[in-house]
C-alpha cells in the first residue's frame, strides 16, 4: 500500500511541478483506488477491465488567484474513467481513458463550468532477457485556470477559459539483464500543446518540445547502480509577439548519481550535474548552472512512508518577454496507515520559479493534508485540505488560496 502511494506522489508532483497553472496545488492527490487487486473486472485470459467514478465537493477562498477582494466558490467535480489492462507475460500494455466535469457556483464573472478530457496508453514489452521495451502516450484536452498563465495578467474572465488540446508520446529501449554489470538505455519523446479558445491571444502559448536521453548504468549489486546519463531537449514556439526576441532554445543536462534500495525501508535516487542551455535569440546569454534531482523515502514501519524530493525543471513560458521558466522545486511528504482502512498523509512543497529574461521569481509554498478512509473494496472516502501561497518581488503576483475537499470513488 505505502509503495503505491509513494510512486503516484513522485509521478504527479513531477507532473505538478511543470506546469505553472498547477504550482496553486503541487502537492499530489490520492489515486482514489483501494490498495489491492479487489477491483476490476476478468475479460479474458491475462485482460481486466477498471472502471472508476468519484464525486467530490470542493471549497476554494480564492477563485481567480487575485491579490485583492479573493472571491470564493463552491464546486461539484464529477470524474468517471475505464482502464484496460494486458498482461501477456513479456508483453504488457493499458488503455485509459477520464473526464473532469466541474461546476461552480458563486462565480459572477466568466464560465463556472467546464470538461476535461484524457486518452493515456503504456506499453512494457521484454522479448529477450536482454532487451527491455517501454512506450506511453497521452492526450488532454484542458484548461488553464483563472489567474495562472496568461489570466494573472488581468485578463477580463468573461472572455472565457483558455482551453488547450495537448499530446506526447515517450519511448525507451534498456539493454543488458537485470542481473548484468552494465545496463545501457536509450529514451527520447515528444510533446505538444496548441490552444483552442481566444487564439488572438493564446497563440503565443502554442509549444513543441523533443527530447533525448542516454543512460549507463554500473550494478554495483542488485540494490545498488551508479549512473551516468546525457539529456537534450530542444523547445519551440509557434509564434513569437511582434518586436519580441525569439523564446525557443536547447538545453543539454549532464548528470552523475546513484540508484539504490539499500534495505526493505529505505530508498533513494540522486542524480546531479551541469545545465547547459543556449537560445535561438544570441542577444540571450547562454547558461551554465547546477543541475540536480533527489528522491529519497524512508519507511521505519511497513506502514508509515517518509518521503524527499528535490529538483531543478523547465517550464514552457507564457509571457513574450521571458524565454522560460527554471523552477528549483523541494517536497516532503508523510505518509502513515493506522490500519488496512485508514490513512493519511501530511505534505509541503517549496518551489522557486525564476522568470529567465526578467527580474521576476516567485516563491509559492503549499501545505497538505489528506485523509482516506476505504468502506469496502469499491469504495473509498476522501477528505483534504490544502492552502497555498504565492510571494512575487513583482507587484499585483502574490495571492494565498485556501482549498477543502470531501468525496467518494466508486471502482469496479
Amino acid at each position: 500500500m505505502q509503495k503505491m502511494l509513494l510512486t503516484c506522489a513522485i509521478v504527479l508532483f513531477a507532473g505538478a511541478a511543470y506546469a505553472q497553472e498547477e504550482t496553486q496545488g503541487v502537492i499530489p492527490r490520492t489515486s482514489g483506488q483501494a490498495p489491492n487487486n479487489a477491483v476490476g473486472v476478468h475479460l479474458a485470459p491475462g485482460v481486466r477491465g477498471l472502471a472508476a467514478v468519484g464525486f467530490e465537493t470542493i471549497y476554494n477562498s480564492n477563485f481567480y488567484l487575485s491579490e485583492n477582494a479573493p472571491k470564493s466558490s463552491f464546486g461539484l467535480v464529477v470524474t468517471p474513467s475505464i482502464l484496460l489492462q494486458r498482461d501477456a507475460g513479456v508483453l504488457k500494455y493499458e488503455v485509459g481513458a477520464g473526464l473532469e466535469a466541474t461546476k461552480y457556483t458563486n462565480v459572477d464573472a466568466g464560465p463556472d463550468s467546464y470538461v476535461d478530457g484524457s486518452l493515456t496508453g503504456k506499453l512494457s514489452w521484454n522479448p529477450l532477457t536482454r532487451h527491455h521495451i517501454a512506450a506511453d502516450y497521452y492526450t488532454r484536452y484542458g484548461h488553464d485556470p483563472f489567474g495562472a498563465i496568461r489570466t494573472e495578467q488581468n485578463v477580463n474572465p468573461s472572455q472565457g477559459l483558455d482551453k488547450w488540446l495537448e499530446s506526447g508520446i515517450h519511448g525507451s529501449y534498456r539493454f543488458g539483464a537485470d542481473g548484468a554489470l552494465i545496463n545501457l538505455e536509450t529514451a527520447g519523446g515528444w510533446a505538444g500543446r496548441r490552444y483552442q479558445t481566444n487564439r488572438d491571444q493564446t497563440d503565443l502559448l502554442d509549444f513543441r518540445q523533443w527530447d533525448i536521453r542516454e543512460t549507463a548504468y554500473l550494478n554495483l549489486s542488485s540494490k545498488t547502480s551508479l549512473l551516468a546519463e546525457v539529456l537534450h531537449s530542444d523547445l519551440s514556439y509557434g509564434t513569437e509577439a511582434v518586436g519580441s526576441a525569439s523564446r525557443d532554445s536547447e538545453t543539454t543536462n549532464y548528470r552523475v548519481g546513484m540508484h539504490w534500495l539499500a534495505t526493505g525501508t529505505t530508498s533513494g535516487d540522486v542524480r546531479i550535474g551541469k545545465l547547459r542551455r543556449s537560445f535561438d535569440d544570441s542577444a540571450q546569454p547562454d547558461t551554465n548552472a547546477l543541475d540536480w534531482n533527489a528522491t529519497l523515502s524512508w519507511a521505519p514501519q511497513v506502514y508509515s512512508v517518509f518521503m524527499v524530493q528535490t529538483g531543478v525543471q523547465s517550464q514552457q513560458s507564457y509571457l513574450a518577454n521571458v524565454q522560460l521558466l527554471q523552477n528549483r522545486f523541494g517536497l516532503i511528504s508523510w505518509t502513515h496507515d493506522y490500519s488496512y482502512y485508514l490513512r493519511s498523509r501530511v505534505a509541503y512543497s517549496h518551489v522557486n520559479s525564476q522568470y529567465i529574461g526578467s527580474s521576476r521569481v516567485d516563491r509559492i509554498d503549499t501545505f497538505a493534508v489528506e485523509g482516506n478512509y476505504i468502506l469496502t473494496p469499491r469504495w473509498l472516502t476522501i477528505l483534504g485540505a490544502s492552502y497555498s501561497r504565492r510571494d512575487s518581488n513583482e507587484a499585483g503576483r502574490d495571492y494565498g488560496d485556501t482549498s477543502v475537499y470531501m468525496g467518494v470513488r466508486y471502482g469496479r
